[in-house]
């Protein structure tokens, strides 16, 4: 009796180079697309984070003039009395392009060769201390008449730019796509007796 012995072929499986080569080059290509969405998604939410900074920091600076003004009508003793006179200086200002901040009890920074970066120490931004930010924030006064000082209405306009050398003088050039927001309220009676 003969044995026979089957040789069994053996075969072995597995992938070939170019096979490795395609699956690499796809995966590194939908690595690439990832990435690079990612990349834009990050970037937009950052602008939309630093939009919606501004956008505060606008609205803050008009309050904050309004609080002047409420502050003059209750520091007055009578109908009579011309004291305070802390929104004269902004007032009687040739150049309306001022600053304001938390720390600020008036508008009397307003004159040439000011910097409007605004600083942030312990959650509040200030012009004058504190970590350095790319905010930057102007503020506007528009009075109905010709003569600031006969007026008793005026609008102020505060405008908030990021990522900026300067902030716009008026907020025609203020944009979105420049980086910049403005905020603007009417004023009325500054509670100095004028």
């Amino acid at each position: 009796m003969s044995l026979e012995i089957k040789k069994i072929k053996s075969k072995k499986s597995g992938f070939s180079i170019g096979e490795v080569i395609l699956s690499v080059f796809i995966l590194g290509v939908v690595m690439v697309v990832i990435m690079s969405v990612l990349s834009v998604s990050m970037r937009e939410m950052m602008d939309e984070r630093d939009n919606t900074i501004a956008i505060m920091l606008a609205q803050e600076g008009v309050e904050l003039a309004r609080n002047i003004r409420d502050k003059n009508w209750s520091d007055r003793v009578g109908l009579g009395d011309t004291d305070p006179k802390v929104f004269d200086n902004f007032k009687n200002s040739d150049n309306n392009s001022c600053r304001i901040d938390y720390l600020s009890s008036d508008l009397n920074t307003c004159n040439g060769g000011l910097t409007f970066k605004l600083y942030v120490s312990g959650g509040f931004y200030s012009h004058t201390a504190g970590t350095d930010t790319k905010f930057r924030r102007r503020i506007l006064l528009d009075y109905d008449g010709s003569n600031s000082n006969n007026s008793t209405e005026a609008t102020i306009t505060s405008l908030v730019s990021w990522n900026s050398a300067s902030v716009p003088d008026n907020k025609a050039s203020c944009t979105v796509q420049n980086k910049c927001v403005f905020s603007e309220s009417k004023i009325t009676d500054w509670g100095t007796g004028i």
